[in-house]
């Protein structure tokens, strides 16, 4: 910790010794450490809200970040922010389109070459900021250790039971045979109460040990409620100018047994409804991409296997094209088919209509946009965790594409197998 300690004095001095320069919006001070550590720990040991943490899928860089120097609510402007100043800021959509990205005050960036920590302050109104930048600095230091989630917890309600979630399925199809929509995504909300308090930190750290192969993420905007997940899909990843993303659409099961696990990717492979299913979000994601880059190329179909659900998924890669950047992407490809349906508009207004529970950041998009890169996922396999008192309440989400074919039961038992992702981390028998 002696490194942390010295880290933690440097921007201390930093921040005293600075001088505001005319026409400078945003004061920068930047640490580097070879010295890795638990970013989750480090999060559940801070006072500053709100909190942010991203793992990226291939598990190689990790970003946490608390506090907020710089807010917006339009993915313009924010977008804008981004190349003017040339900083990284972290957020994303909500399912219907509301923006949220920030400025943080503390930004940690960590791979294999150790961790980069960011201080950001507010260099227009230095002398006010100045004071918010060392409260949030006095626990920098500090690391709460994370505890294990496996406890009891008890079925409090769900939006839809099986029979009222079978009907919204029943009205999906009556609008796909009337050809209104050729696909849409339906989804559950359940909540549960926990014996005692769930750190979101906890649960999250629970899910990066078992629920591999995914992004795992958090959006804590108070002490008391926080967004979480695992999700295994990608929006977007952007290089420079080039472009990846993929359609991860299709399900079957995955459990214990090694031969029935086989057995469900053989059919996965070549079940007709899956494939098409499949080929819906590959068309949509192309058609919405098609106006802003060029050489869009679609990859050969795989399975995504993960521990309760497998997938199909076609890689797709592009080329950017040099007038547009990540807002023109942003609000082109979310929210893809692979969480909405087709048409995208249509399918949008129809689940305004269905579902009897607005989604927020559930099927939205989470990640981090910088001036040279930025990285996306879609916010599947998710939850809110509020506290209350001396409980928590666990609210957990999961969809299921609905297309010509599609059996009303067959899709319940897929969104309970999806929700059981997180759930099944507390305990398995008490539900």
């Amino acid at each position: 910790m002696d490194n942390w300690q010295s880290i933690k004095a440097q921007f201390i001095a930093q921040i005293n010794a600075y001088q505001s320069v005319e026409d400078q919006e945003i004061g920068v001070f930047r640490c580097h450490t070879t010295m890795t550590m638990s970013l989750l720990a480090w999060l559940k040991a801070q006072q500053h809200y709100p909190q942010f943490y991203l793992h990226g899928r291939e598990g190689v860089k990790v970003w946490a970040a608390v506090g907020q120097v710089r807010q917006f609510s339009d993915v313009s402007l924010a977008a804008q922010f981004v190349q003017t100043h040339q900083l990284t800021l972290l957020g994303g959509l909500q399912f219907y389109g509301e923006a949220l990205f920030v400025l943080p005050r503390l930004l940690l960036e960590q791979d294999q070459a150790g961790v980069t920590v960011t201080l950001f302050v507010d260099a227009k109104q230095f002398e006010q900021d100045k004071q918010i930048a060392l409260a949030c600095l006095s626990t920098f230091d500090k690391q709460t250790a994370l505890e294990t989630v496996k406890q009891t917890i008890s079925l409090i309600s769900q939006k839809a039971n099986q029979a009222e979630w079978c009907h919204w399925v029943e009205q999906g199809l009556e609008k796909i045979q009337q050809g209104e929509l050729s696909k849409i995504v339906l989804a559950n909300e359940t909540c549960f109460q926990t014996a005692t308090p769930l750190a979101p930190t906890d649960l999250l750290a629970e899910s990066e040990q078992y629920n591999l192969g995914c992004y795992h993420f958090m959006f804590a905007e108070s002490k008391q409620r926080a967004f979480i997940g695992s999700t295994p899909e990608l929006l977007y990843r952007r290089q420079g100018l080039a472009l990846k993303t993929e359609a991860l659409a299709g399900t079957a099961f995955m459990g214990e047994d090694a031969q029935q696990n086989q057995q469900q990717s053989d059919w996965l492979l070549h079940d007709k409804k899956n494939e098409y299913e499949n080929q819906l979000v590959v068309d949509g994601i192309c058609q919405n991409l098609q106006p802003f880059v060029q050489h869009i190329r679609v990859e050969q179909v795989e399975l995504k296997k993960l521990r309760k659900v497998q997938h199909l998924r076609r890689q797709i890669s592009a080329q950017l094209k040099p007038d547009y950047a990540d807002k023109d992407i942003l609000l082109a490809m979310h929210p893809t088919a692979a969480v909405a349906g087709l048409p995208q508009s249509a399918a949008k207004q129809a689940l305004r209509k269905l579902e009897n529970f607005d989604r927020t950041w559930y099927a939205g998009t989470i990640g981090v946009m910088g001036p040279e890169s930025a990285d996306f996922c879609v916010t599947i396999r998710s939850a809110f965790i509020k506290q209350v008192e001396n409980y928590s309440q666990l609210c957990v989400f999961a969809g299921a594409g609905i297309v010509e074919g599609s059996i009303p039961l067959l899709e319940w038992r897929e969104i309970e197998r999806k929700a059981m992702g997180l759930v099944s981390l507390l305990q398995q028998n008490q539900l």
